[in-house]
């Protein structure tokens, strides 16, 4: 089986890498093989390690601050003025662009999107530009599964989670509602399994929005276990949550951010023990911040 090995290392990446097809499948209709000129596998061992080959020499500036992980670039500049933020936006934006431009690289310009993070209003007439293409201002952008809104208040991200449980507590009623044959055990086990983990995602982060904002996430817990118990009206959700042993939602955000602190603590990286340097920050607002949320 030896023999069938190429004989060095450069000859087995090259065989991973070149002389790879693609084609186009349609219902029963199939297209022509086409040689792929670019790109990895998706999905490979390798996939991972050659991107970030690929991509160790990607632009930096030292006014902006970018963030990449896989495919998902985000270039952000901090400033007093929007003026003087958006110019240096700009500039590492044309920077990354000549840099896609010289290994071939495809941005897309409509899937782009400029968001201002400020406390008062924001002038909409400062623009960025994507190879003369103006990128789409909004008041919302998500990123790695988290809404960003412009104010940084979590409401927006926290309406979009209470309707994605909503969604999905709907297409399966007929298995937790009143009617439903499965055994309490099993309804628990469904919320723990596929609504829980719609609301947890980011609870690190988007546990600090006020008060009324997280009762709506616990809200869509409540309505999923009445209607588990199938409990009368007069039926007190504390009583609830005490006898099937769920905790509420303020509670569990609480563990999920302390548990976090810990693995930061425990990280082999000693970047990521600069996420628990607060020694900088600001307050305003009378906000929460990520390290309030540990009990």
């Amino acid at each position: 089986m030896n023999k069938l090995l190429p004989k060095n290392v450069s000859e087995l990446l090259r065989s991973y890498i070149a002389d790879r097809k693609f084609r186009v499948a349609f219902e029963e209709a199939r297209s022509e093989y086409y040689p792929i000129q670019a790109g990895v596998p998706q999905g490979s061992v390798l996939g991972p390690i050659l991107y970030s080959l690929y991509t160790v020499d990607i632009p930096v500036t030292s006014k902006t601050t970018l963030a990449v992980f896989a495919d998902d670039t985000a270039v952000m500049a901090v400033n007093d003025t929007q003026i003087e933020a958006t110019e240096q936006l700009q500039q590492a934006i044309d920077s990354l662009t000549k840099w896609t431009r010289q290994w071939k690289i495809r941005l897309n310009e409509q899937k782009s999107i400029h968001i201002t993070f400020a406390l008062k209003r924001r002038d909409p007439h400062h623009c960025v530009y994507i190879n003369g293409v103006q990128i789409p201002q909004a008041e919302t952008v998500k990123y790695l599964g988290l809404h960003l809104d412009a104010r940084l208040n979590w409401k927006h991200h926290v309406k979009q989670k209470a309707l994605q449980i909503s969604l999905k507590m709907r297409e399966m009623y007929w298995l937790i509602g009143p009617y439903s044959k499965l055994s309490l055990a099993n309804k628990i086990a469904i919320y723990k399994a596929i609504i829980k983990p719609i609301w947890t995602y980011g609870a690190q982060l988007w546990g600090c929005a006020k008060t009324s904002n997280r009762m709506i996430i616990q809200r869509s817990q409540n309505k999923f276990l009445r209607a588990a118990v199938h409990a009368y009206r007069y039926t007190r959700n504390e009583d609830i949550h005490r006898d099937l042993n769920i905790n509420p939602v303020d509670k569990v955000i609480q563990e999920i951010a302390t548990r976090h602190e810990k693995r930061l603590h425990r990280h082999v990286n000693t970047l990521a023990l600069q996420l628990l340097d607060n020694s900088d920050d600001r307050r305003r607002l009378k906000r929460l911040k990520p390290y309030d949320l540990v009990c």
